[in-house]
């Protein structure tokens, strides 16, 4: 009913972090590269950690 009181569990957050952090390096993609890249990179880490959670809501 109140999703103001409702807390995110670690998973949740990792998977809004991960899905930003995706959608940045594709915007950047076209101007910076290496930034992009970066992001990438980050977002992999986050993935990764995600799997090893077992977090049911990612596809493989």
């Amino acid at each position: 009913m109140f999703k103001i009181f409702e807390t995110k569990s670690t998973e949740e957050c990792l998977c809004d972090k991960y899905t930003h952090l995706m959608h940045k390096s594709y915007k950047l993609a076209l101007t910076d590269k290496e930034e992009s890249d970066r992001l990438n990179e980050r977002a992999q880490k986050i993935l990764d950690e995600l799997r090893r959670m077992k977090y049911d809501k990612i596809d493989y």
